[in-house]
């Protein structure tokens, strides 16, 4: 009967490590992940910045007929990021823009409804104010 406790004994204490082996291998892959999407995070931020960095876009002119409001933009960048949005006054308007795929060194055009007043255009990560 002596070897019987003894067995129980050795069996409590095994299946007591199996478990804690089994927790901190889960909890060191959930380290592992987390430190890889820590590093992918970083590494996207990183690509943003330096995107934004490289984002160097001027207004050459802004004209207004009947037709619209004209907004020639040039990219003296390294980035030839996508226009994402154009505000007059602050609000929202309408526009399409006619800009090359990569417009680095070259013209884009954004038209807007005919406007009057500060108009800010959403370029890349950054924004560049005209006035009409």
């Amino acid at each position: 009967m002596r070897s019987r406790k003894g067995t129980g004994e050795v069996v409590g204490s095994v299946t007591t490590l199996a478990i804690t082996i089994a927790l901190l291998a889960g909890a060191s892959g959930l380290a592992a992940f987390s430190i890889g999407e820590s590093a992918r995070l970083a590494q996207e931020s990183a690509r943003l910045e330096q995107d934004d960095a490289g984002t160097l876009v001027s207004v050459l002119s802004v004209q207004t007929n009947s037709s619209g409001t004209f907004v020639l933009l040039f990219d003296y960048g390294w980035v030839s990021p996508p226009v994402r949005g154009v505000y007059v006054g602050g609000s929202p308007v309408s526009w399409s823009s006619h800009c090359p795929s990569d417009w680095i060194g070259s013209v884009c055009t954004v038209v807007i409804p005919a406007a009057s007043g500060e108009i800010t255009i959403l370029v890349g990560g950054v924004s560049v104010v005209a006035a009409v």
